[in-house]
């Protein structure tokens, strides 16, 4: 009789074991579809905080702007040829920029991968910035940033507009 309670025991504990990793699983499976992310990174960016993922060099696809986050906590913004410096801090998926030549911080909700990184900025100066005109920029991790000149943006600018006459 106690073997039969022991082989009842191990499938109630197997049934049990089969029952969380299919609650883990089948959401995550789903997300990843619907996300279109590779599972690999999202199991691993449980374990990846976005203050280390942030780390690195990120511009945009238009190549007008892009950032620098520093290990140290400071980075460096690029709007062009012009580079602005700053403190930066990250709290679960915020992110706030200080840049003390100006006085000014801006807070954004960030996405990060090890790829991608999406800002939308939720507070300038400490306020709420208007919803109506939330905007989401998304940078590419590269190895080296590369903005071009106002010259070169003037220029797409022109011929953007005069390819929609």
């Amino acid at each position: 009789m106690s073997k039969k309670s022991g082989g009842s025991k191990l499938k109630v504990v197997l049934a049990i074991v089969i029952c969380i990793v299919l609650a883990i699983v089948v959401p995550t499976g789903i997300y990843c579809a619907v996300k279109h992310e590779s599972p690999v990174s999202v199991v691993s960016g449980i374990f990846v905080s976005n203050e280390d993922r942030i780390i690195g060099k990120w511009q945009n696809e238009a190549r007008t702007s892009a950032y620098e986050f520093k290990d140290n906590g400071t980075y460096e913004s690029y709007f062009s040829t012009f580079s602005y410096t700053g403190d930066y801090t990250v709290k679960g998926d915020e992110l706030t920029l200080s840049n003390p030549s100006s006085d000014s911080t801006v807070t954004y909700k960030i996405k990060v991968s090890k790829k991608e990184l999406t800002m939308i900025a939720i507070k300038e100066g400490g306020l709420e910035t208007d919803k109506s005109e939330e905007s989401s920029s998304t940078y590419q991790k590269v190895e080296r940033i590369q903005t071009k000149s106002i010259s070169q943006i003037l220029e797409d600018v022109t011929s953007a507009s005069s390819e929609n006459e």
